[in-house]
């Protein structure tokens, strides 16, 4: 099953920003997505969201999961 985001991501894995899924965590300003063995965070970025029909969040840094 395949979902299409509501959202627009820039920057980050590019298979994830091809094909983005939906978040685990979501706010207004940021996004939490898990990817392989930890979570790509994502910041809106107002200026293109302005431009733009739906928001777009920027990449701004990976965590890992500890296992």
């Amino acid at each position: 099953m395949t979902r299409t985001a509501r959202y627009r991501l820039v920057d980050g894995p590019p298979e994830l920003v091809r094909h983005p899924r939906p978040p685990d965590r979501q706010d207004l300003e940021r996004l939490t997505i898990r990817w392989r063995n930890g979570y790509e965070h994502y910041e809106l970025d107002e200026a293109a969201t302005h431009a733009s029909e739906q928001p777009v969040y920027r990449w701004s840094y990976r965590t890992m999961i500890a296992e």
